[in-house]
């Protein structure tokens, strides 16, 4: 549901508003109705609702006093108003609309509708937002224990550039250490490529957000510098992934 407040200090305009959209927007919840300015203001201080229908000149002042004591505005308004003489100062803040008295039916719908189309975009910008946050947090979050001879490390799986193994040990190269476990490679490689490593060698697991190109010798050029060997086999494959980035 599309939260809405109404803010009108003309009884018969609110509850013809309110009427209006009960009985024509059934997607709309108007949570809020309110006549004077201190009260809609500290309202909209605490509540954070999708849709103001405002009137603009109200008991105690107007709309724009309203909007100017917010820190920020994160709805979108729709000014009603006898006066159209007010809609060039309503372009400053973030309207949706500008419907003049008496309402019509008609119109109403037909600036809802546009209403409808920005807030469907920025919903869906929005939650695209959030998942990518979301993304990134998690992986941000996401540590390895590593076990030494003498120490235990936790390491940030998005700081390990690669993994290279030392017989049955792995020597990990970090954006700021190396380290060596006492567990083989192919133990890490089933952890790692859950995310953004890959096998490209016998002896390498290189997380491929560290790297650069890949050379026609068969070598991979990494953000560090560093040079790796990569296996005939694996280098169409890791072609074909780092295209995908």
């Amino acid at each position: 549901m599309i939260k809405a407040v109404i803010i009108e200090d003309e009884f018969n305009a609110l509850n013809t508003l309110d009427k209006l959209i009960k009985y024509t927007q059934k997607d709309i919840e108007v949570i809020a109705k309110i006549d004077n300015i201190i009260e809609a203001t500290a309202f909209l201080k605490s509540q954070t609702p999708d849709l103001v229908f405002m009137d603009i000149e109200l008991i105690g002042g107007n709309a724009f006093q309203i909007l100017e004591a917010l820190d920020s505005i994160a709805f979108k308004i729709i000014f009603t108003t006898a006066y159209d003489e007010f809609a060039i100062k309503a372009i400053k803040f973030d309207t949706i609309d500008y419907l003049l008295k008496p309402i019509d039916s008609e119109e109403l719908s037909e600036c809802i509708d546009r209403f409808r189309v920005a807030f469907k975009k920025e919903q869906v910008y929005k939650s695209a937002i959030d998942k990518v946050s979301e993304i990134n947090e998690k992986e941000n979050q996401k540590t390895l224990l590593i076990k030494t001879a003498d120490a235990q490390y936790f390491l940030q799986i998005k700081d390990i550039i690669r993994c290279q193994s030392d017989g049955s040990y792995t020597i990990f190269h970090t954006v700021d250490k190396k380290i060596m476990s006492a567990r083989n490679l192919k133990y890490y490689e089933n952890i790692l490529s859950e995310h953004t490593f890959v096998r490209v060698h016998q002896s390498h697991l290189v997380n491929i957000k560290y790297i650069k190109t890949i050379s026609a010798n068969n070598t991979v050029s990494l953000t560090n510098d560093e040079k790796i060997p990569v296996a005939t086999r694996k280098k169409s494959y890791l072609k074909q992934l780092l295209d995908t980035l």
